[in-house]
């Protein structure tokens, strides 16, 4: 999956963490969790004391008020984000330890004052390690189309090709399934990944040789679904 971060408040964590450097800042992603979408940061203070410039802490009940605030604005807490000074924006083991599963992670690199890097993180299940979803701004959403095989059409009302809007190509899909929910089982397993027999094409390559569901999408590209058979006993 990736995560969605206009422009604007991509801005804003930089401006914060400019702002905290050399100590480290931390706040929070709020927007849309079913498309992991971004639309409001919301700034925290570090409040520790001890080690400010290579750890940060927010008490529970300024966490869990700022949370209620964003809810009570129909807002959904996507994760949040945090600030290296002068190091990368590689998780740390503390990063790892601390995390919450289901939750998008940025953190920035600050040099000098300045932004090196960003990158964003999600946790394991297992909690041994986080992997790296990529960062696409909302400008990043386009108009494609999905190809649907005859097999499939009874779920599309019959439809051949459906337009949707995405950045990614599991975006895209998950945007066909929101809106036929009788093909998700087709094309996922219990979690979540495509079928081994389900083929997708980004135009004329397979997106396993790409980046997967992480493959990014550009207007007027078209998903191909290409289903293969077998059997035997």
């Amino acid at each position: 999956m990736a995560l969605i971060l206009p422009n604007l408040e991509l801005a804003r964590v930089h401006a914060h963490a400019i702002a905290g450097y050399p100590h480290e800042v931390v706040g929070i992603l709020a927007g849309r969790r079913a498309d992991n979408v971004v639309t409001r940061v919301v700034s925290l203070v570090n409040e520790r004391a001890d080690s400010p410039a290579n750890r940060y802490s927010v008490s529970a009940i300024v966490l869990y008020r700022a949370e209620q605030a964003l809810e009570a604005e129909g807002l959904e807490v996507v994760g949040y984000y945090h600030s290296h000074p002068d190091h990368t924006a590689r998780y740390s083991d503390f990063d790892r330890d601390h995390a919450l599963p289901n939750m998008s992670y940025v953190i920035t690199s600050v040099t000098a004052g300045s932004i090196a890097d960003t990158r964003s993180w999600r946790l394991r299940d297992d909690r041994g390690a986080m992997d790296e979803e990529p960062i696409l701004t909302e400008e990043s959403i386009v108009a494609i189309s999905i190809s649907i095989p005859a097999a499939l059409r009874a779920y599309t009302d019959g439809k051949a090709s459906v337009a949707v809007e995405a950045a990614t190509a599991g975006q895209a899909l998950d945007a066909l399934t929101t809106g036929y929910p009788g093909l998700a089982k087709h094309l996922r397993d219990a979690e979540g990944k495509l079928r081994s027999f389900v083929n997708v094409y980004l135009n004329d390559e397979d997106i396993r040789h790409l980046q997967k569901d992480a493959t990014a999408l550009k207007a007027g590209d078209t998903l191909i679904i290409v289903p293969s058979i077998a059997g035997g006993r």
